[in-house]
C-alpha cells in the first residue's frame, strides 16, 4: 500500500486524475499542522489539502495506525466513508462535500475543500453565529435518515444498508467510550477536589447508570437509518449561509435521533460555557446565550417538520394513512434526544479528555462553574426527558436548572 506524503502525493493526483493540472503554482498542506480553528480537532487519518489556481482538494488516507494515538484502527473506515458520503451526497448535496474519486486499494478518496468554510466549534467558542445552522442540520439528519430508512427503501436495499454499514469495530469505540467509561474513567481533578468528588458521585448513582444502559440498548439494536454517529460541532463546517458535514466514518444504521441528540449535546455545552466565559458586554453574553436556545430549537423543529414531510411524500404505500406510526418514532426521538445530549456532554465533562467548548475558559472558578452546571442540566434533561413534547420543554429545563445553579453561587 502506498503511503501518500507531501512529495507524493502531485504524481498520485496526476496518475488517478489525468485532468489534474500542476503546471500552475501548488500549494499542499497536511491537515493538522495548521491551529484547530482551522483544520478541527480530530487527526486519525492522514488529510492533505492541494490547492491551485484553478481548483482545492482534499485527500483523505486511512491506515492501520491512528495518526496521533498510533493505536491500531481499521482502515475499511475508510471505504465507508466514502460509501458513506456518496449516500449522504445523493439525499442532501448541499450538506455534503462533492468526492472526486476513490482508491480502495490505497484507503483513498479525494473530495472537495470545503475550507473556505469555517469549523463551527471553534467559531462558536468565539462567539460566532451561523443563523442557518439549526435548520440546515436538522433537515440534513432527517433527509437522510428517513431516505435510509425501511420506511422509504425496499426490504433488499435497506437490508442492504445493514450489512454494509456494520462497523463493528469503530461502533464498539462508542458503545463502550459513551455508555460505559464515563464510570471508569479518571475524574479530572485540575478543577479541585470538591469538583471530583461532585462529579464523582453522580457517575456512581445507579439510577443514571441504567438511563445510559437503556440508551446503549437501542444504540447497539435500532437501525433506524445510516447515521453520522460523530455528528459534533467539529465535524460540522459553516459560513453565514453554507453548511457542510465531514468526518463520516462513524456511519452505521442506527437508532433515528441518535445524531440530532449528539449535536444538541454540544450546544448545550456552548451555552453552559457561555454563562461563564468572558463577553465584551452582558448584552453580548444574552444575545448568544439567546442565540444558543434558538438554534436547539430550530434544530429540533425542523428535524421533526422535515422528517414529517418527508414521509407525507415519500413514505411506503404500506404506511400510508398511519399518522399514529409517524407520532409514534417523533415522540420517542423526543424523548431520546435529550438522552443521547446528556450522554456525550457527560462523558466529555468528566473525563481529562480536552473539551475545547470549557476550555477556552481561562479562570478556574468560571470554568469549573460551567462544567458543573452543564453536569446539572446532563442530569435534569437524563431525567426530564419522558415528559418532553416539544423541544421549548427541554429548553425550560435548561434555563430552570441555570437559574436555580445560579442561586446556589
Amino acid at each position: 500500500m502506498i503511503k501518500i506524503t507531501k512529495e507524493n502525493i502531485i504524481p498520485y493526483l496526476k496518475a488517478h486524475m489525468p485532468d489534474f493540472d500542476d503546471s500552475l503554482p501548488v500549494q499542499i498542506s497536511m491537515v493538522g499542522e495548521g491551529t484547530e480553528e482551522e483544520d478541527g480537532d480530530g487527526y486519525v487519518n492522514y488529510i492533505y489539502r492541494v490547492q491551485t489556481p484553478k481548483e482545492s482538494l482534499v485527500l483523505k488516507q486511512g491506515t492501520e495506525i491512528s495518526r496521533v494515538s498510533q493505536q491500531e484502527i481499521a482502515t475499511y473506515r475508510n471505504r465507508l466513508e466514502y460509501n458513506s458520503m456518496r449516500i449522504f451526497y445523493a439525499i442532501t448535496p448541499e450538506y455534503v462535500p462533492y468526492l472526486k474519486f476513490q482508491d480502495r486499494e490505497n484507503n483513498i478518496f479525494v473530495m472537495e475543500d470545503v475550507s473556505d468554510l469555517k469549523v463551527v466549534r471553534f467559531q462558536l467558542n468565539k462567539n460566532k453565529m451561523f443563523p442557518e445552522l439549526g435548520r440546515q442540520c436538522g433537515e440534513f439528519m432527517a433527509k437522510t435518515e428517513f431516505c435510509t430508512s425501511e420506511y422509504y427503501l425496499s426490504r433488499e436495499q435497506y437490508r442492504g444498508l445493514q450489512k454494509h454499514f456494520e462497523n463493528t469495530e469503530l461502533r464498539k469505540i462508542m458503545e463502550d467510550q459513551m455508555f460505559l467509561d464515563c464510570f471508569g474513567c479518571d475524574v479530572d481533578y485540575s478543577l479541585g477536589k470538591n469538583f471530583a468528588d461532585f462529579a464523582d458521585q453522580f457517575s456512581k448513582d445507579s439510577r443514571y447508570r441504567t438511563e445510559l444502559y437503556k440508551l446503549r440498548r437501542k444504540f447497539m439494536s435500532h437501525a433506524d437509518g445510516l447515521i453520522h454517529a460523530d455528528l459534533h460541532t467539529s465535524n460540522i463546517l459553516a459560513s453565514r449561509d453554507e453548511m457542510k458535514v465531514i468526518d463520516m466514518e462513524f456511519a452505521f444504521m442506527g437508532p433515528f435521533g441518535y445524531d440530532l441528540g449528539y449535536l444538541v449535546g454540544n450546544l448545550i455545552s456552548q451555552y453552559c460555557a457561555a454563562c461563564f466565559k468572558r463577553f465584551p458586554s452582558e448584552q453580548n453574553r444574552k444575545q448568544f446565550k439567546a442565540y444558543l436556545l434558538a438554534t436547539i430549537k430550530s434544530l429540533i423543529e425542523t428535524y421533526m417538520k422535515t422528517f414529517t414531510l418527508c414521509w407525507e411524500k415519500s413514505v411506503k404505500e404500506r404506511y400510508r394513512g398511519q399518522q399514529g406510526l409517524l407520532q409514534s418514532i417523533l415522540q420517542e426521538v423526543m424523548e431520546d434526544v435529550p438522552g443521547y445530549a446528556s450522554m456525550v456532554n457527560w462523558f466529555r465533562s468528566v473525563s481529562e479528555i480536552p473539551y475545547p467548548d470549557f476550555d477556552i475558559i481561562e479562570d478556574k472558578d468560571a470554568k469549573r462553574n460551567a462544567t458543573v452546571l452543564s453536569l446539572m442540566i446532563d442530569w435534569g434533561i437524563m431525567f426530564g426527558r419522558y415528559k418532553y413534547q416539544r423541544a421549548d420543554d427541554l429548553i425550560e429545563t435548561i434555563i430552570g436548572i441555570e437559574e436555580e445553579f445560579r442561586k446556589s453561587l
